[in-house]
C-alpha cells in the first residue's frame, strides 16, 4: 500500500485539480457553509501533505480544526460528513474536532 493510499487518497487521475478544490473551499467559506468548507479543508490538508507541502497542509489543517470548533457535535448526525469522499479523499465515518486532531494533529 502506498503512502497516498494509507492517507485515504484516491489515485491522481480520480482527484480534481487542487486549485479547483481550494477555490471551492473559499467559496463555501464565503457562503457560510462551514461543514462543507471544513470537509474541503480536511481533504486539502491531506492532499498537500501527500505532496510534501507541509506548511500548506498545516494551514488547511488549522482551518479545518477552527471550523469544526464552531460546529455542533452533540449528535451522530452532526458529526457525520455530508459526503463519503471529497476532492479525491475518503472521509471518515465521523468527522469533528477530535478526529481532525487525531488525523492531522502532527501538522498543527
Amino acid at each position: 500500500m502506498t503512502a497516498a493510499e494509507e492517507l485515504g487518497l484516491f489515485p491522481d487521475e480520480l482527484q480534481p485539480p487542487l486549485d479547483n478544490v481550494v477555490a471551492e473551499f473559499d467559496q463555501m467559506l464565503s457562503r457560510g457553509r462551514k461543514q462543507e468548507a471544513a470537509e474541503l479543508a480536511y481533504a486539502i490538508a491531506f492532499r498537500r501533505q501527500a505532496e510534501g507541502r507541509v506548511r500548506e497542509a498545516a494551514k488547511y489543517a488549522c482551518a479545518c480544526l477552527a471550523l469544526y470548533a464552531e460546529l455542533p457535535t452533540n449528535t451522530i448526525e452532526q458529526c457525520t460528513p455530508t459526503r463519503m469522499e471529497v476532492a479525491g479523499v475518503s472521509l471518515p465515518d465521523y468527522l469533528h474536532e477530535d478526529v481532525v486532531r487525531a488525523r492531522l494533529g502532527h501538522l498543527l
